[in-house]
């Protein structure tokens, strides 16, 4: 065999001496000229004849070459030490024969150098040959990276392990048959003439050998470090169908550098990636061949790992750059603690290089879910904006962190002033303190932020983020999709409070149909079941109507919980009915929208009251809990308990937002007021923002009465009032991120940052009545819908007897019920419409 890159395959044609059905499972078997972790191996292909060599006294295979290392594909034939054999007792003995007529012996060990060849183990759950491998040799079979984007269905939970296990779909590699041992050669100047084998009383099996020229280490010790890359014109972005492979060590998915250049306004909230750059963490050995594959085509550039460990940085001859960092690096401990107190605090931290490597604590991602779209999938204790991937920490933080210059941004929801620093990190220094300022404490006023719409976290994870970004409520909501149930196990009927007092999440329900709406239950004591009815896709597919979203208010409400119509108004379906009925304890906005709160006007303007809440129903680490948030005012935030903040949601007295804290006052009342008699009224709206804000309007019965727009965007700003009233009217105030677009956030869709709060109410008497006959008449067009969709549409046949849980003997009754509730409604505050 001819020497490839340093590495020879020995032929041991002449000295096999038995058949591969020596071995427990002969397909599974190497056989022919084989790469394993790079290198060159020969192993027997006579399927009929001897594929082997099996020593049971003594055996010799002709070397005659010069070498540094000698390695072994070789495994014994019993196995006796998964049968409690000892540890460690001497199997065989290998001697060097060199060419001058000297030789060396070492002791070959049970577990040391060697082991049994594994064994299918059908009748053990857990095969012996896992977890019991040699110290001091490697399995055949090579840690290899899973399919980045396909697979089957069932290796989906191994998939966040990266490595692909040949044997299993599970994150742990076996061996195939046979166990490397790299055998350096103590004196490499003299030619090796041959090497012996003898057995010590077991059966020793010998696959294959190979010689190494090379000084280097065979399967490489030196820890993985980062390699950043620049696609050359033409190779387009790095994405999912960009790779980087290495033959002689291994190599991660290959990701997106983060684009120092693209900052949030603030910073702390997000930014992008360079298109172009990427970058992968290699561990090779210097002979390694390094290779670029984009969009599966094969090899579009390579070059010898050696080169660049000597030169630092190389360009490809596709016209690829590539550059290694300096390898130094510290394990650091960090705080993070409130400027003004010195007390340690919950924050969103992110970390990265200059060179746009992304870095995080321990235990939490650099880079989430490979930029794809992770619904319902790893979204606990770390939060993706845009492409800075940032990790929740308590207060304190460890982990690795470059030498040399590290860019560093922490923030806390919209109450701290964000942290964005450069810093330089010292060999030698183990710790690392950030320090946040505040910017308003919109407590001091008496409110208190709850998002009322997450999904998915684990009730200790939402408490943990909801800390993180300042949040004191947390409505984590069970649900249905399909045959998939979410956090079942988190509802306990009562709310989970932080050791501090200060925090709460309590896991409700969010019910939902496709065509008739979704409704989030709040501070349920028992669960009101079915979470989901009406089929696909929020039930069973196939499944049947089952109830009503105006009967799960009503179980709701029994138990004293809080009703809130789920992302306002879609699903358009009993909206208007639950509204007609007074079913509704708030209506909730998860982003801003023409067309919602378009809808939300129209129903205020006919007469209904209603108040606004925000949620950012959070399915994905695309979303940080609270981005979209509500400000509830309670009449001690010191002492307030999760029943209190609900209260003061359904006093009215709300702000929904995005970013900035807003606050109106209308002749002295706040939000969820009802003034009497009309006239002239007098109040101000003021703001303070982190985030930029140029534009504050004053929204009367759904038009602009008062506004102020600011030429340079600012992060406070007021705007006082005086007009006449003189008729039953709403007034609300609504605030915007700069520009026509209005600024973004970089959530996953990319919401405008807005405040809006809901309304004070004027009466022209002792009452607030107001009407709006059109939206009346739309309302029970709305309603006609869904009663004929009830009637002609939805599954409501079951092909046999059904006893239904409501225990009505009138199934079709019990759901049209509360729809002829909402029409009567309706038509006695309609007196022109006659049905």
């Amino acid at each position: 065999m001819t020497w490839e890159r340093g590495y020879r395959a020995l032929d041991l044609t002449a000295s096999w001496n038995a058949p591969l059905t020596l071995l427990d499972d002969m397909d599974a078997s190497f056989t022919g000229e084989r790469r394993l972790y790079g290198l060159p191996f020969r192993f027997g292909d006579d399927l009929d004849g001897p594929s082997l060599l099996r020593v049971t006294g003594e055996a010799e295979i002709p070397v005659d070459d010069d070498c540094h290392w000698i390695l072994f594909a070789h495994a014994l034939e019993e196995p006796d030490v998964f049968e409690g054999a000892p540890v460690g007792s001497e199997a065989a003995r290998y001697t060097l024969r060199y060419a001058d007529g000297g030789a060396e012996t070492v002791p070959i060990r049970r577990r040391f150098e060697i082991g049994p060849t594994p064994r299918l183990w059908r009748d053990r759950p857990i095969p012996l040959d896992w977890g019991q491998t040699p110290f001091l040799a490697l399995p055949d079979a090579q840690h290899r990276l899973m399919h980045r984007t396909c697979g089957r269905f069932d290796a989906a939970g191994a998939r966040f392990v990266d490595i692909d296990d040949p044997q299993a779909r599970s994150p742990y590699v076996l061996p195939h048959r046979f166990y490397l041992w790299p055998w350096r050669n103590p004196h490499p100047g003299r030619r090796v003439a041959a090497v012996e084998i003898a057995s010590a009383g077991p059966a020793v099996l010998i696959g294959a050998v190979t010689l190494s020229r090379l000084a280097e280490d065979p399967f490489g010790r030196t820890v993985s470090r980062d390699l950043i890359f620049t696609l050359a014109d033409g190779h387009g972005s790095v994405d999912e169908d960009v790779a980087v492979t290495v033959d002689r060590g291994t190599a991660t998915y290959a990701y997106r550098t983060v684009d120092d250049g693209s900052l949030s306004s603030p910073p702390g909230w997000g930014g992008a990636t360079n298109p172009r750059t990427g970058y992968v963490k290699v561990a090779a050995t210097p002979s390694a061949t390094v290779s670029l594959d984009v969009g599966g085509t094969g090899g579009t550039a390579e070059f010898t790992w050696g080169d660049i460990l000597d030169k630092g940085r190389i360009v490809t001859a596709d016209g690829t750059e590539w550059h290694l960092p300096d390898a130094g690096r510290a394990w650091i401990k960090g705080t993070v603690v409130d400027d003004a107190t010195g007390e340690p605090l919950t924050c969103r931290l992110h970390f990265h290089t200059p060179d746009g490597v992304p870095l995080a604590p321990y235990g939490h991602h650099a880079h989430i879910n490979s930029d794809g779209n992770t619904w319902n999938l790893d979204i606990g204790g770390d939060v993706r904006l845009g492409q800075r991937t940032y990790a929740y920490v308590d207060g304190e933080f460890e982990g690795w962190l470059p030498h040399g210059r590290v860019v560093v941004e922490a923030a806390r929801g919209f109450d701290y002033v964000p942290l964005r620093e450069e810093l330089t990190i010292h060999p030698g220094q183990r710790t690392l303190e950030l320090r946040l300022k505040r910017f308003h404490d919109p407590e001091a006023d008496g409110y208190v932020a709850g998002d009322t719409h997450v999904h998915f976290v684990s009730t200790h994870g939402a408490e943990l983020e909801a800390r993180g970004e300042g949040v004191r409520v947390t409505n984590l909501l069970m649900s249905q999709w399909g045959h998939l149930y979410t956090n079942t196990e988190d509802f306990t009927g009562h709310p989970h409070t932080s050791a501090d007092g200060t925090t709460h999440v309590f896991a409700g329900q969010e019910n939902r149909t496709a065509m008739l709406g979704h409704i989030n239950l709040l501070g349920l004591r028992t669960p009101v079941r079915p979470w989901c009815t009406g089929g696909a896709e929020e039930s069973d597919l196939g499944g049947g109507l089952e109830t009503t979203l105006a009967h799960w208010a009503d179980e709701c409400h029994a138990q004293g919980g809080t009703v809130v119509l789920a992302h306002f108004p879609v699903p358009n379906g009993e909206a208007a009915a639950l509204i007609a009925t007074g079913r509704l304890d708030g209506v909730e906005m998860i982003a801003y929208d023409d067309y919602n709160i378009g809808q939300y006007y129209r129903y205020l303007n006919a007469g209904y009251r209603l108040t606004l809440v925000g949620g950012t129903d959070k399915m994905s680490s695309e979303v940080p809990i609270g981005l979209v948030r509500t400000y509830a005012r309670v009449p001690d935030p010191l002492t307030m308990d999760y029943w209190d903040w609900c209260t003061a949601v359904r006093s009215g007295d709300t702000v929904v937002t995005s970013g900035p804290h807003l606050r109106l006052s209308v002749n002295g009342a706040a939000p969820g007021a009802v003034l009497t008699g009309t006239g002239a009224v007098r109040g101000v709206a003021e703001f303070h923002s982190i985030f930029p804000v140029d534009r504050l309007e004053i929204v009367v019965n759904g038009s602009v009465a008062e506004s102020r727009h600011w030429d340079s965007a600012t992060q406070t700003g007021s705007l006082e009032f005086d007009f006449p009233v003189d008729e039953p009217s709403w007034i609300a105030a609504r605030c915007y991120g700069p520009g026509e677009g209005v600024a973004r956030h970089k959530d996953v869709w990319e919401r405008p940052i807005m405040a809006h709060t809901s309304p004070v109410y004027v009466a022209s008497g002792d009452a607030y009545e107001r009407t709006d006959e059109t939206v009346l008449a739309e309302m029970l067009q709305l309603i006609d819908g869904v009663e004929e969709h009830v009637r002609a549409r939805a599954r409501t046949a079951w092909p046999g007897r059904v006893d239904h849980r409501h225990g009505s003997p009138d199934h079709d009754r019990f759901l049209l019920d509360p729809l002829t509730e909402a029409k009567q409604t309706i038509q006695r505050r309609l007196p022109s419409r006659r049905r």
